[in-house]
């Protein structure tokens, strides 16, 4: 039985998230359904590399299923295309082998999340960038981004009430770059990430570039602190990519 790996692109805006939901309409049954209709049948249960929250977007959501049928990866791209909405689409397909796993062979993930500084919003940047008034240090905040980057205890930076016992997670880097236009990228990448830990870590740099907070209060939260900044809306992030080794058939 063929297992096939999907690379997904969604703006995650109408969506309750990922996965599937009683409240809500989600990308995973989205797909599971234009997957069902292509190949005739209610639905295709599919596995992601992971969860995305309520308006979260992705450019490089990487998902699996196994069927019974002969696949052409290019035909099945274009067919369940066709059965999906405009903010949903299946990138590229490819066979497998049988023990690649979307979730279980990622190493690493990489998320942005991209704001843009202007007075006045942009309609067409607040699709997926989030609008920031005044301008912002983009050199403190590359550098306070540079103290996050290694392997920390990172629970003061997940949200309240989350019931994770572990909080150590590796940040293999974390970048903030200014692109002109006002238009700036927080770029994160890690083998996992607390509920909400990307937004939160980009909502205290975003302190850090209005001068509310240093280097030192930066050392102060991986140490425990809570610091009190706002977490960034969901809108402003973005699944870039899923890394896999060679031996996964990944990329």
């Amino acid at each position: 039985m063929p297992k096939i790996k999907l690379t997904i692109e969604y703006v995650g805006t109408d969506f309750c998230g990922w996965q599937s939901q009683t409240n809500g309409v989600s990308v995973q049954d989205t797909v599971e359904k234009a997957l069902g209709k292509y190949f005739g049948c209610d639905f295709v249960r599919v596995y992601a590399a992971g969860r995305t929250d309520v308006g979260v977007h992705a450019v490089g959501q990487v998902a699996h299923f196994v069927t019974d049928k002969q696949v052409n990866p290019y035909k099945l791209c274009l067919g369940v295309n066709l059965s999906l909405p405009a903010s949903v689409a299946v990138t590229n397909a490819e066979i497998v082998s049988d023990d690649f796993d979307a979730r279980f062979s990622a190493v690493s993930k990489t998320y942005v999340y991209r704001i843009y500084v202007s007075p006045v919003r942009k309609p067409t940047l607040d699709v997926n960038h989030t609008q920031i008034y005044k301008p912002l240090d983009v050199c403190a905040m590359s550098g306070a981004a540079a103290l996050l980057a290694g392997t920390h205890d990172f629970a003061a930076f997940q949200k309240t009430g989350s019931n994770l016992k572990g909080t150590v997670r590796t940040v293999n880097f974390f970048e903030v770059e200014e692109n002109g236009g006002g238009i700036i990228e927080f770029a994160v990448n890690g083998n996992a990430f607390l509920y909400n830990q990307v937004r939160n870590m980009c909502g205290l740099l975003v302190e850090v570039g209005k001068g509310k907070y240093g280097a030192s209060d930066v050392k102060q939260a991986l140490n425990g602190v809570k610091l009190k900044y706002k977490t960034l809306p969901a809108k402003g992030l973005t699944l870039e990519r899923v890394y896999y080794n060679d031996l996964n058939n990944g990329n």
